[in-house]
């Protein structure tokens, strides 16, 4: 009689071994997941959904090439959302006009320095990193509008002169 290979934990994380799930078992785990999170407390829920926040941000940032832009504000107007700050209150709280929110949220104004320190507090997230995503959209920005114009420049044409 053939022996059952014993299957351990490694060889099933990132390993070859599958098993295809039916409807039933999918809906059970999807339930089971939802009775866990409800038992989580909420400050247990908020840093979760921080972690993706943050997560998000540095995906977006390490991202060489994206084909869409996505603004620092609109990183910041979701998580406000999901973790259930009103705009206005969280202007007011990092200093900004709440009547001026919507023009940071949709990239008409910057986050300045101070913005992104305020931020890096709040939500435990890199000031280097919210400003990366701010910059590096203003250079896709940039480079998308001026398309091949910046091709004419090349140091050996420097050096000739």
């Amino acid at each position: 009689m053939k022996k059952d290979k014993k299957i351990e934990f490694d060889d099933v994380i990132g390993g070859n071994i599958s098993k295809e799930l039916t409807k039933k078992e999918h809906d059970s785990i999807r339930e089971y997941r939802r009775r866990l999170y409800e038992k989580r407390s909420s400050e247990e829920k908020i840093n979760d959904i921080l972690t993706g926040f943050r997560f998000s941000l540095k995906n977006y940032a390490d991202n060489e090439n994206p084909e869409d832009i996505i603004l620092l504000g609109q990183f910041l107007n979701s998580l406000l959302k999901q973790i259930k700050i009103k705009k206005g209150a969280f202007a007011e709280y990092i200093d900004i006009s709440p009547r001026n929110i919507n023009k940071y949220f949709n990239g008409e104004r910057k986050f300045s320095i101070e913005h992104a320190l305020m931020l890096e507090k709040l939500f435990k997230i890199n000031a280097e990193i919210l400003l990366e995503v701010q910059l590096k959209n203003e250079l896709i920005e940039a480079k998308r509008s001026h398309r091949g114009e910046y091709d004419k420049f090349n140091l050996s044409d420097l050096l000739a002169i």
